[in-house]
């Protein structure tokens, strides 16, 4: 993996071989219990109709197969979802500056002063008549993270990491119409941060977990690789005045692994060590269960000196082979709304709140 920190690559790149992929990805937890997360896509990785285009050979490039997502959640618990794929024509994402939209969805970047500040508009609706909309603002201070070469990864590798904004504040408000009419003004913290491959997922690493947890004036922000039956570990205490603290690899443990419904493995207990800094993570509320991805709200107990403290944040575990079994597709495309047709159960108001 090769690891950036750099605002002025937070923009489109070139994605000539079939299978690459790239996601702007941003999220949020409220002081009131509320969490969003939001992925802009140009190559949707999980995508059946890319796939299958690739197996075709023909019209098999990233660009021809954007998308977005949006999960939010309240305590844990989801009130909206909506995954779509869109024609090429319908999105865009500039190769000068960082901003982008799919469909009606967009996000801008810039820098103001010494900050950071993103805009997400969102007005995304599902076929069962849900809808969200609004706008939030992350706002950050402009700090150039030193990670020194150790920390930075391989540079030649086929995926890339930039991580854009570690802790932002983030303000905004969101409306919900449909099953759920809900007007929810929004301020907490947040985080966004951009990803890039130049070839499948599979092809490049066997599975991952990535996680961010705000703990008071430090982030722990952690990106853990299999590749080749080896474990590329990375994770990092980065402070709000740029400090940077490397956890290295015999600092970092995962255990107490549990087989989902869909006979998933994945840990639910990570530990991070080095010197007077430890942490135990328990990843204990799954908001998003499918038969390759998993999304969790954990909650992160640590000490930073003589210092405790504790709080919820978001992880992931993805284990991209398992999007290529066609055994799974079917439940895929009951959450994937492709150009041109949404499936019956996503027009159940009932029957797509089970796929959540």
């Amino acid at each position: 993996m090769n690891i950036l920190t750099d605002f002025k690559q937070d923009v489109n790149t070139q994605k000539p071989i079939p299978g690459s992929y790239e996601w702007w990805y941003f999220d949020a937890q409220s002081i009131d219990g509320y969490s969003i997360v939001v992925i802009f896509y140009e190559g949707n990785p999980f995508s059946k109709r890319y796939i299958k285009a690739i197996a075709e050979g023909k019209h098999n490039l990233a660009s021809h197969f954007p998308a977005v997502s949006i999960s939010l959640y309240k305590d844990g618990r989801p009130l909206f979802y909506a995954f779509e794929e869109f024609t090429d024509d319908k999105c865009s994402f500039s190769a000068k500056n960082p901003q982008g939209n799919a469909g009606k969805n967009l996000f801008t970047g810039k820098k103001d002063g010494g900050n950071l500040v993103y805009r997400v508009d969102l007005n995304q609706a599902v076929a069962n008549g849900d809808s969200v909309k609004g706008t939030l603002e992350f706002r950050s201070v402009d700090i150039s993270f030193q990670l020194n070469g150790k920390d930075k990864g391989n540079a030649d590798s086929a995926h890339r990491w930039n991580l854009i904004q570690p802790k932002a504040t983030v303000t905004g408000e969101l409306q919900l119409s449909g099953s759920l009419a809900e007007n929810i003004p929004f301020k907490g913290t947040g985080y966004h941060d951009h990803n890039f491959g130049s070839e499948p997922m599979k092809d490049t690493f066997d599975e991952w977990y990535w996680g961010r947890y705000h703990l008071g004036n430090a982030t722990l922000i952690y990106y853990l690789m299999r590749v080749n039956n080896n474990w590329e570990k990375k994770a990092w205490l980065l402070s709000e005045v740029g400090e940077v603290r490397y956890i290295p690899d015999d600092g970092i443990t995962f255990d107490q692994n549990q087989l989902s419904l869909f006979a998933l493995s994945s840990a639910r207990v990570l530990k991070f060590e080095n010197g007077d800094f430890n942490a135990h993570l328990q990843l204990d509320r799954l908001t998003d269960n499918g038969p390759f991805y998993q999304r969790f709200e954990g909650r992160i107990i640590a000490t930073i000196g003589d210092k405790a403290v504790q709080s919820r944040g978001i992880s992931e575990y993805i284990k991209p082979k398992r999007i290529y079994k066609k055994l799974f597709w079917p439940l895929v495309d009951m959450r994937i709304k492709y150009p041109g047709r949404a499936h019956w159960v996503q027009k159940s108001k009932t029957l797509y709140k089970w796929t959540w």
